[in-house]
């Protein structure tokens, strides 16, 4: 799907503002001052401001989404689909799609979408998105890595767009997917559908996972946007909690990469080794 120039240019905006704040440190240090939850200790203190540092190259290096993700041209068993989370751009899975492809999988694709909709239509546009990878890689099935607010968008495709037909396996990142108290704070419709309780995540919640899908999900008890402690998988769900990272900060970690890959290599040869 075309976005219309009006989106575009508000995607912009959004861009810019988004640079700025991260840039000038007002995320992540300004908001752990509002939210109270200022790191004490050297370590804390330590993954803030790589927090920082993570946001900041994330906002320089937009752009480079524009020329597509490294690992575009890796040949793994299935082709992985990346989607972004609230208000950032596949560039900020450069870093991570690199690894993967170097991990043997691939190919990497990255999915844009426009964060300040609504979440059902993101999934519809990931769904025409699936449909064209696989009809341009020959591959009958996808893999899935969906970061924030792009593994809601991702939940939903699965559960009410055809995706566990079409999705093998589907890893979620700091996604909030019992809700965040910051999603009130943002701007749009994910104002709404991304705090906990709302509908749209209520009905997610009631959603079974379909068995062809295998699933793992992410999350950081650094993580002031969504964190970790907030956050319950659904029933059948592979879970695991890091300690520190930051939201923004787990898709550069090399842990973090380490563990996607191992999952997806791991249930390749026998599922209920990750259990």
């Amino acid at each position: 799907m075309t976005a219309r120039p009006g989106e575009l240019l508000a995607r912009g905006g959004v861009a810019a503002v988004a640079s700025a704040l991260m840039t000038s440190g007002a995320y992540p240090v300004l908001l752990h001052g509002v939210l109270g939850a200022a790191p004490r200790s050297r370590r804390g203190i330590a993954a803030m401001l790589g927090e920082w540092a993570c946001g900041a190259l994330a906002s320089v290096t937009r752009p480079l989404g524009f020329v597509g993700l490294p690992g575009a041209g890796a040949r793994g068993a299935r082709p992985v689909v990346v989607v972004h989370g609230y208000a950032m751009s596949r560039a900020c899975f450069a870093l991570l799609a690199r690894r993967l492809a170097r991990a043997g999988h691939g190919p990497v694709f990255g999915f844009e979408y426009w964060t300040l909709g609504r979440v059902g239509g993101a999934a519809r546009q990931l769904a025409a998105f699936v449909a064209d990878v696989r009809a341009r890689t020959g591959s009958d099935r996808v893999d899935i890595i969906g970061h924030s607010m792009g593994g809601v968008v991702a939940r939903y495709y699965i559960a009410f767009h055809g995706g566990d037909q079409e999705v093998s396996h589907v890893v979620t990142v700091g996604s909030p997917l019992r809700g965040t108290g910051v999603s009130a704070l943002a701007l749009g419709f994910a104002s709404r559908e991304l705090v906990g309780g709302s509908p749209l995540l209520t009905r997610l919640a009631a959603a079974a996972l379909p068995p062809t899908t295998k699933w793992l999900a992410l999350w950081s008890h650094g993580d002031v946007l969504v964190p970790a402690r907030q956050q319950v998988a659904p029933p059948g769900v592979t879970t695991r909690a890091y300690p520190h990272l930051g939201h923004v900060a787990m898709l550069a970690s090399r842990r973090v990469a380490e563990d996607i890959s191992s999952f997806l290599k791991c249930v390749l040869v026998l599922v209920a080794c990750c259990h």
